[in-house]
């Protein structure tokens, strides 16, 4: 049976669970807009999911880790400009600020939708990382204020946060969104179905704070809709992880 067939006959299946169980939209203003915990040793596994906001500054911080930006570069400087709290070569950059801008032309160079943004860092110990986020751009209401990233052996708010899908791969709430948007604009799913509401209720909880199982409580949403968006996700941004 088709792949994507299996994946309109997850969404259709929870119709009537979405339907009978209506969640009133939850109100951004009402909820303080939380940065993402990603601990160092998940962050160096792959790609790291970002999405920025139309008019908001969203931020990328090291301080917690104790790690100085050595160099940072993005592959698309057509749609979304960078700078850093202090100049990289001070030596003592920890935090990079990310603003998107309106698409220029720029001579020789590709495009893309979600461009990607390189950053190497070292810390005191001379020992050097390198982290690969693929960037995302939204027109929604804020629902992230960025990424810290947090020590390998601390214990991380996000560990409950985090989905696993086929082939042992994990998804966050980033995946989850992008999932939905590929899921809409490929018509596996209309926009108007009431559990693309659900999904993005779902989404804005689990970036607030709260852990996957109580989110899915809240929105009553069938789990294998978020497992299925996450793999929509994988299969399209991630093809190589």
């Amino acid at each position: 049976m088709n792949k994507h067939f299996l994946k309109q006959l997850v969404f259709s299946s929870v119709i009537a669970v979405s339907l009978s169980t209506a969640f009133t939209p939850v109100q951004a203003t009402k909820v303080p807009v939380k940065y993402e915990l990603v601990s160092t040793k998940d962050a160096v596994k792959g790609a790291i999911p970002i999405t920025l906001y139309f008019g908001k500054v969203i931020s990328i911080d090291f301080t917690e880790v104790r790690e100085t930006i050595t160099f940072i570069a993005s592959s698309d400087k057509s749609q979304f400009v960078y700078n850093t709290d202090l100049p990289v070569e001070s030596g003592e950059a920890q935090t990079a600020y990310l603003l998107p801008s309106k698409k220029v032309d720029f001579q020789g160079t590709y495009q893309t939708s979600h461009p990607n943004l390189i950053v190497k860092t070292i810390n005191s110990s001379g020992e050097s990382k390198q982290y690969n986020l693929i960037v995302s751009f939204s027109s929604d209401i804020m629902a992230s204020a960025g990424i810290k990233f947090v020590p390998s052996n601390q214990q991380s708010p996000v560990d409950s946060q985090k989905i696993m899908v086929s082939a042992r791969q994990q998804i966050n709430a980033d995946a989850v969104e992008h999932g939905l948007r590929i899921a809409i604009a490929k018509r596996f799913i209309n926009s108007n179905d009431p559990v693309v509401n659900n999904v993005r209720n779902f989404v804005f909880l689990l970036r607030n704070g709260h852990s996957v199982n109580d989110a899915i409580l809240a929105t009553q949403i069938n789990p294998s809709v978020i497992e299925s968006l996450g793999e929509i996700y994988l299969e399209a941004e991630l093809p190589f992880q």
